[in-house]
């Protein structure tokens, strides 16, 4: 530092409270507002009358310095006449506004000509700017709020929507509006302007006046934080070298690329050029071994890769591709999107990409010739070596686009391109006809566990480009809409490929999962605006669309007799793809439901109203009754989701969640009291045979409804016992009766004495089996149809269950009968049906799974322990092992069914518990013997991620369901088996892990899953914490999937109290290269803090008996203290308050030592330069967490240097020796007055070197106060004064120039006036102020204004009166009195006064100064300024005449005279 800085302690409220509190535009969002606290919300951008019709970007590409560069032409319709500014998006970026130019764009025979071309004047300001604190404020990590304040601009998101329709001609809203371009150029600011203003209220907006310029700005763009990231740039970074742009929801990122208009309405045309290097050797700046290379080198590659060709795939089709002219180790790629597209849909990747042609590789010549020029090109790039992964995971993609060809419409575009790349934040990134997407999702070809997941993923992107990308969403609240449709369509081609079990089962458990979840959650149309917050908004929003829409379908399919929601997508894009216009390739929520009503002629506004605009699910509590003497059943519905649904917990994964919607003010949607539409309700009559009936549920007021549903069949049932007779008699034919036979379709297996003594299976006993003969129905299915997503409490008895398990073939109902079973009563015959319906391969595998983990339950029946574990060792064994031993058969996973049937065994084995609280022994022996002893030498297929499922079920195995003092006196004296087999399983967790190192697993899985159960284990107590095992895996170097799950141990563990491992966490999160890295570092932190925050790393105290009150025989269960405590402890986890509370407490109790340097843990992170948006903003959160807002922070100031300058006695001979010595000024060289608080400083005149008149049009007259005779007795003020003397309200000045008389300022000058007191004014009267504003810098022309001397040296000039009027006489001008001086030294001039007097005949004289109008005189003179030539007084008012004279002829009114501004310029000194 060059000078030693002054600390200043500030306090930031006290001060900050006392400021104006204003909205903040783009335009006054300057470094004043700065530190205002709690100032009101940032205003939204108005939409700007101008529209960007093409842009044109040339880009220089730098891998070495991370560095683009390059010029972009901005062609921009402008829509008004008064436009005085362009505003543009750009941020971080370096633009050199003295090289900004302005085109004018003319047409010639139809084609637009460049006109002149001039620089413009322009002003950047970079928005990233605002994330870090300014010079000389010291801010920490407790100043959050102040940072938040500073950089609101940044993180602003806009509250009101500009639709996407008719933006050509309404204009365009720019996020940041950082570039700010002047239309008039820089010496176009001198001129004088004629401004001609025309009225456009009638004009259609085709019909304004439109003018076309052509703006190039060049720009350079070094270490981008967003928008841009570069990977295998960096010395330690061995990966293949290659870059990408960046994306997200939220407008301001693509402006980081380059400057633009970011938003997402503004779609043009574009043209972007590339030039990049040709082979990764040219990237690094590395040239071959027989080349001699004398530059620098970070990195060293190889022979094959220097010479590995670099590629860029960018959205739209290849133009040109060619070599640099000036620079042959360069490349040029010209790319031209197809269609109109915004910037934020705009993308492209460079790097040594292998190019696979999907659709050649994967298409059948059948099918080619089948579709013709519809045919979609499918391309797929992924770095070296990668090639075979790409083929087995894109596998499908060449299908569905057919699939969606036949059933939608043509792809929009030319063709599809998917790239795969590394550090992605997300798994993938859709742009138009490009999709980005993450190694991670890559698969060989011997891995089957995610297929399914990472194929609809990979689907998703390509539907996205008919529904997203070729047609957008008019707002932010329309995204539903747009990402529902994909998701729709993803699913509609998954039916397909995995079928409709699959397909109705997945729909049913999203269903499920999402009336638990939609509680306290924003609607789908109010969730659009708030998907930038995070990834949990997007995932909410992909569960509730796509089960909306498939509710919605099965609606208009069951209402218009099969026109549901496929057909009118296919006739949607069919329009879009044969109009092509803007209008046609915009989604609407409330156009899009007129569309479906048109279509299937059924009214959506109910549906609309409480699916689209409302929250929540529906709840039914049913009741049903079979009436005998009006033979029908009697079904009671009542809606019960108000008072059933209760705010959910708080979670630990869903603590940021929660704070950043709060902040963001998320609405949340209030839960429908009731939800109306058709019912489906299917009775399964005594002869087996099904009614279905449709219930209309109406808005009529009423929460619970009742129907009477007619019966149809005698009662006629058979017992069950008959068909099991029937199935064990051997020979003994089938009845061909059908009323005497029961249909059996699933589950009848296990039926012999033999097998039920086996499996412990138990039948119906007699009492039952009366009761069943007794029933009306077999059973009752309400929602049949699958029209709702919500949640039905049928008090059905468990038998009536049962047959809707067995013999209804929809997976849907097999899915509601198994969840009553588990959650039902615990009962050995439930468990009997569990067992057959696992065992029974006839099952779909995902009931046959869930009847796995039903029977984890089954466990603990009363009488029977165990029952439920050991029928799923015995179903494990039959299927999987050697007879009924651990020992495992040879893996084989050719039936992918069986193979999840089997991991789903294993982990309901792993989830038993007996009353103890722990997993029998037998249980754990079981999983760890299939880790021992697992052999997978002739499976077709990889068992990598098998032996991770291993490991972790017998880490969950090992841990305890409940930590009480029971299980803490067990655990101090462990038995010997105990011990030893804690000791092997840990052998085998280790074995696991050496493994791996040996021989690398999928992604690391072995190293992942076994740290994650030593994490499990160490959290349990189970074994000794040790943080050394996980610290060796955070070196640079270690996967990042290894590094994140060792940071996420060492979180859970409790690392985040210890301040070295606190530093050094985020440390990395600053340093680390990967964004995906940053993103899960932050996620586990906040999980971390929520831990502290729900008490998890607090050891619950106990408060001991005194020795007095100590007895033996006394048991002393709860305190009242501890119950407290306990209360406190719940609700951490009811309320968000509370929560943070908790936090901020544990922080100063358990935390305190070690705040300062948590403290410059997190204030280093959040001032880190690399970090991105999102980052910074989650940062602030995690700080408003930890810390209470700082009540003041310390400024620091530069001292002022002085130098001291002495001659050296001794020097050379003619040389000049001066010694300079610097020093620091700590005090001022003149000193400064002491500053009196009580005396308050005068007002500061504004100084200008310009003369402005401003004049208004004269109103009538006012007339006299009360009490005036006459007009000559008393004025008004102009000021608002009270009346005075006519005579002494006149003020003249002499006919001709020359000086003007002094005022007397000897002892015999008359008295000041005294001043007039204050008079009321009337409500009623009109009162008319004229108002000139002089401003001068000369004093010469000051004197002459105000009535004093003028300077003898400077010669005045005669200056004639304005024209437009006749002359005026002159009017007798006589001094007025002093006035009372203001405080200070500075002398107040006199105010002229206004007399209600008629002007007189004008008479030809020279120009006079009356005081007629009494104008206002404003002036500024600087305090230096040099001598000018006096000028005149102006005549700016008319002359007022004595009452006495003969009234004139009437002139001109002055309302009728033009309105003129006249700005003179400061002219130069004189020359001496």
């Amino acid at each position: 530092m060059s000078a030693y800085p002054r600390h200043v302690p500030l306090a930031p409220r006290a001060r900050l409270q006392q400021q104006e509190h204003r909205a903040v535009t783009p335009e006054s969002d300057n470094e004043s507002d700065d530190d205002q606290d709690d100032v009101p919300a940032i205003v939204d951008t108005p939409i700007l009358e101008y529209f960007v019709i093409k842009q044109e970007v040339e880009l220089n590409v730098n891998f070495r310095d991370r560095c683009i560069d390059g010029t972009t032409d901005i062609y921009i319709v402008t829509f008004s006449d008064k436009l005085e500014e362009i505003l543009l998006d750009a941020a971080q970026c370096q633009i050199n506004t003295d090289a900004i130019t302005i085109t004018d764009m003319r047409e010639v025979n139809g084609e637009a000509v460049e006109g002149y071309k001039r620089k413009a004047a322009a002003e950047y300001t970079d928005p990233y700017s605002k994330l870090s604190h300014p010079k000389g404020r010291n801010w920490q990590a407790e100043h959050h709020d102040l940072r938040r304040i500073r950089s609101r601009r940044v993180f602003h998101s806009r509250k009101t929507d500009i639709a996407a329709e008719n933006r050509e001609f309404e204009g365009c809203t720019p996020v940041y509006g950082s570039l700010k371009i002047r239309l008039r150029g820089r010496e176009d600011q001198e001129r004088p302007r004629l401004i001609i203003r025309k009225s456009t209220l009638g004009l259609d907006s085709n019909e304004k006046s439109h003018r076309q310029l052509k703006i190039t700005v060049p720009f350079i763009n070094k270490n981008p934080r967003d928008g841009i990231h570069f990977v295998g740039v960096d010395p330690l970074d061995k990966r293949y070298t290659h870059m990408y742009t960046r994306h997200s929801l939220q407008p301001g990122t693509a402006s980081c690329i380059f400057p633009c208009i970011d938003d997402h309405g503004s779609r043009c045309d574009w043209k972007i050029t590339i030039k990049f290097p040709r082979t990764m050797g040219d990237a690094l700046n590395q040239a071959l071994a027989s080349k001699k290379d004398d530059r620098k080198k970070d990195r060293s590659l190889v022979e094959e890769d220097k010479l590995r060709e670099m590629f860029a795939v960018c959205s739209g089709f290849l133009m040109e591709e060619g070599i640099d002219p000036k620079d042959d180790r360069k490349k040029i790629m010209v790319f031209e999107p197809e269609k109109k597209v915004s910037v934020q849909k705009l993308g492209f990747a460079i790097g040594p990409f292998e190019h696979i042609d999907l659709s050649s590789e994967f298409r059948t010549e059948e099918d080619e010739v089948k579709l013709g020029i519809s045919a979609l090109k499918v391309y797929a790039y992924c770095l070296p070596r990668r090639g075979d992964w790409v083929r087995h995971t894109c596998a499908a993609l060449t299908m569905a686009a057919d699939y969606f060809t036949y059933s939608f419409a043509r792809y929009p575009f030319d063709n599809f391109k998917l790239v795969f790349l590394e550090d992605m934040e997300e798994d993938t990134t859709i742009v138009q006809s490009l999709a980005f997407a993450s190694n991670r999702l890559l698969y060989p070809g011997d891995i089957m566990e995610t297929e399914i997941e990472v194929t609809r993923k990979l689907v998703f992107t390509l539907t996205s480009q008919w529904i997203g990308i070729n047609m957008i969403p008019n707002t932010r609240h329309d995204l539903w809409l747009v990402l529902g449709i994909a998701h729709y369509m993803t699913d509609i081609f998954m039916k397909k490929l995995c079928g409709n079990n699959e397909y109705r089962f997945r729909v049913k458990t999203m269903s499920d999962e999402l009336i638990e979840k939609d509680v306290g959650r924003p609607s789908l149309y109010d969730i659009g605006p708030a998907l930038h917050l995070g990834a949990f908004e997007q995932e909410f929003l992909a569960l509730k669309a796509p089960v909306v829409l498939f509710i919605l379908d099965k609606r208009l399919v069951k209402v218009s007799g099969g026109y549901g929601l496929t057909r009118i997508l296919q006739k949607l894009l069919t329009k879009a793809q044969i109009e092509g216009t803007d209008r046609s390739a915009i989604l609407d929520t409330e156009k899009f439901r007129v569309t479906c009503e048109k279509g299937a002629r059924y009214q959506l506004e109910a549906f609309w109203n409480q699916w689209v605009y409302g929250s929540g699910c529906p709840r039914f509590d049913v009741k049903a009754r079979f009436n005998k003497k009006r033979l029908c059943v009697e079904l009671f519905l009542e809606q019960v989701q108000r008072s059933a649904v209760k705010e959910p917990l708080l979670e630990k994964d869903g603590f940021l969640r929660a704070i950043k919607e709060r902040r963001a003010e998320v609405p949340i949607g209030d839960v429908q009291a009731l939800f109306t539409g058709p019912m489906t309700v299917r009775i399964h009559e005594a002869d087996g045979t099904p009614y279905e009936h449709i219930l209309e549920i109406r808005d009529d007021g009423s929460r619970a409804k009742k129907f009477e549903i007619p019966y149809n069949t005698k009662y006629k049932r058979l017992k069950r016992t008959r068909r099991i007779k029937e199935k064990n008699s051997a020979g003994a034919s089938m009845t061909d009766n059908a009323d005497e036979s029961l249909l059996y379709s699933l589950g009848d297996v296990l039926q012999t004495p033999e097998e039920m003594k086996d499996w412990e299976l138990t039948d119906w006993d007699s009492d039952t089996e009366k009761k069943m003969d007794q029933e009306s129905y077999e059973w009752i299915r309400l929602d049949a149809d699958f029209e709702w997503a919500c949640d039905v409490k049928r008090p059905l008895p468990a038998y009536m269950y049962v047959s809707q398990l067995q013999q209804d073939r929809d997976v849907v109902a097999q899915q509601d009968a198994i969840l009553y079973l588990a959650n039902g009563p615990l009962h050995p015959i439930a468990a009997g049906f569990l067992s057959r319906t696992l065992y029974d391969s006839r099952y779909f595998h995902g009931i046959r799974s869930q009847a796995a983990h039903a029977l984890t339950r089954q466990a603990n029946i009363k009488d029977l322990p165990m029952r439920g574990l050991r029928q799923l060792m015995r179903a494990f064994r039959e299927m999987y092992c050697y007879g009924q031993t651990n020992q495992p058969l040879p893996n084989d996973f050719s039936d992918k069914r069986q193979y999840h049937v089997r991991c789903s065994i294993l982990k309901a084995i792993s989830a038993v518990r007996n009353d103890d609280h722990r997993c029998p022994i037998e249980a754990r022996r079981l999983i760890m013997d299939q880790l021992r002893l697992n052999n997978n030498e002739h499976n077709p297929y990889s068992d990598h991620l098998y032996i991770a499922m291993l490991v972790e079920y017998l880490a969950q195995a090992m841990i305890p369901s409940q930590k009480d003092d029971w299980l803490a006196r067990q655990k101090r004296i462990q038995t010997a088996e105990e011990t030893q087999f804690i000791e092997d399983a840990v052998e085998q967790i280790e074995r696991v892990l050496r493994r791996d190192e040996w021989t690398h697993s999928y992604q690391n899985c072995w190293t992942i899953s076994g740290l994650d159960a030593k994490q499990r284990l160490m959290k349990a107590d189970i074994i000794p914490k040790r943080m050394e095992e996980f610290l060796q895996y955070l070196l640079d170097g270690t996967k990042d999937l290894i590094r994140i799950k060792s940071f996420d141990a060492l979180i859970d563990l409790g690392a985040i109290a210890d301040p070295t491992l606190f530093a050094f966490l985020m440390y990395a999160l600053m340093t680390d290269r990967s964004p995906y890295v940053r993103k899960r570092l932050i996620e586990s932190l906040a999980r971390g803090l929520a831990a502290v925050a729900f008490g998890e790393q607090t050891e619950p105290t106990k408060q001991e008996p005194s020795a007095e009150e100590a007895d033996g025989l006394l048991l002393v269960q709860d305190s009242a203290a501890e119950i407290e405590a306990r209360k406190e402890m719940f609700a951490r986890k009811e309320n968000l308050d509370a929560a943070l509370r908790a936090l901020k407490k544990e922080m100063d109790l358990n935390f305190s030592a070690h705040k300062d340097q948590l403290n410059a843990a997190v204030q280093k992170a959040m001032d880190h330069p690399d970090l991105g948006r999102d980052e910074v903003d989650s940062l602030l959160d995690i700080a408003s967490m930890m810390f209470d807002e700082a009540e003041k922070w310390i400024l620091s100031l530069q001292y002022p240097k002085a130098w001291r300058v002495q001659k050296v006695s001794q020097h050379k001979h003619k040389s000049l020796i001066m010694s300079f010595r610097s020093r620091f000024r700590t005090k001022p060289k003149v000193p400064l007055p002491p500053i009196n608080p009580d005396v308050k400083r005068p007002i500061t005149l504004q100084r200008s070197s310009s003369i402005k008149i401003t004049t208004k049009p004269a109103t009538p007259q006012r007339t006299a106060l009360p009490g005036a005779t006459g007009a000559t007795n008393g004025v008004k003020s102009a000021l608002g004064g009270p009346p005075v003397n006519g005579n002494a309200a006149r003020r003249s000045a002499s006919a001709t120039p020359g000086p003007v008389p002094k005022r007397p300022l000897d002892d015999k000058a008359p008295s000041p006036a005294p001043k007039r007191p204050k008079t009321e004014v009337e409500l009623g009267s009109a009162i008319t102020r004229k108002v000139v504003t002089l401003r001068t810098s000369n004093p010469a022309r000051l004197a002459v204004i105000l009535g004093q001397p003028v300077p003898t040296s400077t010669p005045s000039t005669v200056r004639t009166a304005l024209p437009g009027a006749a002359p005026r006489p002159a009017v007798d001008a006589t001094p007025k009195p002093a006035r009372k001086p203001l405080p200070g030294s500075v002398e107040r001039t006199p105010v002229p006064m206004l007399a209600p007097v008629p002007a007189p005949a004008p008479a030809p004289s020279t120009p006079a100064v009356s005081s007629g109008a009494a104008p206002k005189i404003v002036t500024a003179t600087p305090a230096a300024a040099p001598p000018k030539p006096a000028l005149p007084v102006l005549n700016t008012t008319p002359a007022i005449a004595a009452t006495h004279k003969p009234a004139a002829a009437p002139e001109t009114p002055v309302s009728a005279r033009p309105k003129i501004k006249i700005i003179r310029k400061p002219q130069p000194p004189p020359a001496a």
